[in-house]
């Protein structure tokens, strides 16, 4: 598992790999074959395979460093950032099961991009410059759409839009109460992280010692963090950095298993 078989490397080398603007902020890929359109075709199947399990080491690594950081007695601000990044990376694997597929383009792969692209609408979406978007399979091809600037928040909007259709209808109260949690901008993960990195300087001094001792108790602590939700029924002041505590928790093992389980399917098809 390397770069040169992610799903980005594929839409701009492969020319197997179609690429199509369907709009001013939209474009389509798909993987052909002697001029036949392939659905899900293996080349793409394997890179979004490749891309999770990479995605899943990069969540397992943040995990690691997050419970180095609180055993050798980092700032509670410094926990708290990197704790949210690894809620965060983990909230982009969940995305990617359920068929929410970010990807983020820098100014050489747009550039690559506009060199391999066909549609109509070519000269309208690259104008624009965008560089955010998240994909979706239909019809056996990759539709992405532009999601402006705002990666963090697409992320874990696409985590709620899972929890609903995973679990909302099953009537399971934790279930609910992580979707109560996201479905209230007031409590949002990446409002607490941007709220104590960026505009809360004197939260990496003792006012954060004082605000994140709960928080600091459920980092690294899972049945403490599942007890802490079941207590306060997801009924909790707007930016309690509990909540990254909490999210972190959940969705890294959650990812976590699911490597496990994918490696092993990969194992077993590799044995046949």
């Amino acid at each position: 598992m390397t770069f040169n078989g992610s799903l980005k490397y594929l839409m701009l080398c492969d020319p197997s790999i179609s690429v199509v603007i369907t709009g001013a902020s939209s474009f389509e890929i798909y993987e052909s074959s002697l001029g036949m359109i392939v659905p899900n075709g293996p080349a793409i199947s394997q890179a979004r395979l490749s891309d999770f399990l990479l995605g899943v080491t990069r969540v397992r690594k943040q995990y690691e460093d997050v419970l180095r950081l609180k055993a050798c007695g980092a700032s509670a601000a410094w926990l708290l950032v990197s704790t949210y990044y690894c809620a965060y990376f983990a909230c982009v694997e969940l995305g990617k099961i359920m068929n929410r597929i970010p990807m983020s383009l820098e100014d050489s792969d747009l550039y690559s991009l506009a060199c391999k692209a066909v549609g109509t609408d070519h000269a309208a979406f690259f104008a624009a410059k965008h560089t955010n978007f998240v994909g979706s399979e239909h019809a056996g091809k990759l539709i992405f759409r532009s999601i402006g600037t705002k990666p963090h928040q697409a992320a874990w909007e696409n985590a709620l839009y899972v929890l609903r259709q995973v679990l909302g209808g099953k009537g399971w109260t934790d279930a609910n109460y992580y979707i109560d949690l996201l479905e209230n901008a007031e409590l949002s993960p990446s409002r607490i992280r941007n709220t104590w990195n960026y505009r809360r300087p004197d939260y990496f001094g003792n006012s954060g010692e004082r605000q994140a001792s709960e928080f600091k108790k459920l980092v690294g602590n899972s049945p403490g963090a599942t007890e802490w939700l079941k207590r306060t029924k997801g009924l909790v002041a707007p930016l309690d950095p509990c909540i990254v505590a909490v999210f972190c928790e959940a969705l890294a093992s959650a990812i976590s298993d699911a490597g496990h389980r994918a490696g092993e399917l990969v194992r077993q098809a590799g044995d046949k």
